[in-house]
Parts: structure tokens; C-alpha cells; sequence
């Protein structure tokens, strides 16, 4: 039985497991942007309605996130939309 594989040369598997390493990233680069872009939305809303945010502004937050990723927009929710922040 012949595989296709066994007929690619060392180039085109180098470039085959490059593009498998690299979706991964374009992936968390795209999730990192649209929970950037939502705290960002949400808290210059929020900034407009009640006056402040916990610790920085909108901008800060929303860097931070872009940085962080989803841990940070944890932060950001526990501290401005959980029952916590209620309290």
C-alpha cells in the first residue's frame, strides 16, 4: 500500500508541520483580539455610565487583556460583573 507521505519530500513535511504549529497561534491571536476588543467596548461603556472602572481605564484593560488573554478577562468580569463586584 502506498501512502501520499511516503512521496513528499523533506521540504514539504517541514512545511506541512509548520502550518500545524502555526494555526494554533493565528488561533490564540484571534481569540486574544476579540476578548480585547469586548473589554475594551465594555468598559468604556461602563467608564461612560458609572464614572470609573477597578484600577485603570478602559484602554489598560483592554491592553491587558490583548496581553493576557482569557485569564485577565476573567479579571476583568470577576471585578466589574460577577456578584463579588455586587458586594
Amino acid at each position: 500500500m502506498d501512502f501520499y507521505f511516503n512521496n513528499l519530500n523533506s521540504d514539504q513535511v517541514m512545511a506541512f508541520g509548520l502550518m500545524w504549529n502555526v494555526l494554533p497561534m493565528i488561533g490564540a491571536l484571534l481569540v486574544h483580539l476579540a476578548f480585547s476588543a469586548a473589554v475594551f467596548n465594555d468598559a468604556k461603556k461602563m467608564q461612560t455610565e458609572h464614572g470609573s472602572l477597578a484600577f485603570v481605564n478602559c484602554w489598560l484593560w483592554s491592553l491587558a487583556v490583548l496581553v493576557g488573554g482569557v485569564f485577565v478577562a476573567l479579571a476583568y468580569w470577576v471585578m466589574h460583573h460577577s456578584t463579588i463586584a455586587k458586594h
